[in-house]
């Protein structure tokens, strides 16, 4: 069943097709050809001049010969293979970071040699490999690739290493994302500040409108005060004025007619009925 279930799986250089599709090869920056079929690498090329991630798991390898020279190549995962040797073809891609080899049959630190003329190598995993039983395993290791930072996860100081392989060195990428997050925080501060102006300036301009309107409604009262005095000094009006002298003139004709109204109840002599009548009559004209 395994045999049957290994030929059915692609080969190597059909999954790198599939892989790329319409993509020409130096546009290509990673590739992921897990469980493929391979017992050497095939379909790889230095045409991948972008590459910068492969991952070759459970492919069956028992050599990395044929890897060609990938100048910007910086994590390669070949785990659970059956890689023996030949780990010198990894040395023509010089700018490699990250090395994972685990599960495979690496057993001498003569093999690991050739990985110190990787400079910028700073990961190294060998787990499950037979190297990893030998005495004083690590301290080889570190003594075999002096500016390794990491082996197997973890660091000489016994720290672990962090998740992504892209934490082992801050890059120009973080510092770009650093200062871009500063200058938009920097964007927000001022349109906040933009928009307190703003607020203010409708604050301003409300109050100045309720200082209008308390300002109008006072001037409109002692106008309204002013005015009252005026008409209180001037006195009444002249038709008031008028009416009331006319009702004071006849006061004196009301009375001498009261005292004939009262003189009617009682005997005159004709002398008396004379200057009566003549009062009635005066009474009458003036009304």
């Amino acid at each position: 069943r395994i045999q049957i279930l290994f030929e059915l799986k692609l080969t190597m250089e059909k999954r790198i097709q599939q892989e790329v599709g319409d993509m020409k090869p130096s546009e290509v920056t990673e590739l992921i050809l897990d469980n493929c079929r391979a017992s050497t690498i095939e379909g790889l090329t230095d045409e991948y001049t972008s590459l910068e991630s492969i991952s070759m798991i459970n492919l069956g390898l028992t050599t990395l010969k044929g890897l060609p020279a990938l100048p910007n190549l910086l994590r390669l995962e070949a785990s659970d293979n059956r890689i023996t040797c030949d780990l010198d073809a990894i040395v023509k891609c010089p700018n490699l970071r990250s090395l994972k080899l685990c599960n495979n049959r690496i057993e001498s630190f003569d093999e690991i040699k050739p990985l110190k003329e990787l400079k910028e190598l700073s990961s190294l995993d060998l787990m499950e490999c037979p190297l990893t039983e030998k005495e004083n395993y690590r301290n080889e290791i570190f003594h075999v690739i002096p500016h390794l930072i990491f082996l197997d996860g973890i660091d000489r100081e016994g720290n672990m290493e962090p998740d992504s392989d892209s934490d082992y060195d801050i890059g120009d990428e973080e510092e770009d994302d650093i200062s871009g997050l500063e200058e938009e925080e920097e964007d927000d501060d001022d349109d906040d500040d933009e928009d307190e102006e703003e607020e203010g300036g409708e604050d301003n301009e409300d109050e100045e409108e309720e200082d209008v309107d308390v300002n109008g409604e006072r001037n409109g009262v002692a106008e309204a005060e002013a005015k009252k005095k005026e008409e209180d000094a001037d006195g009444p009006p002249a038709a008031k004025k008028i009416k009331l002298a006319d009702s004071s003139e006849p006061s004196a004709t009301n009375d001498a007619a009261a005292a004939v109204t009262e003189n009617n109840n009682t005997p005159t002599s004709p002398d008396e009925n004379s200057a009566l009548n003549n009062a009635t009559s005066v009474n009458n004209a003036n009304s």
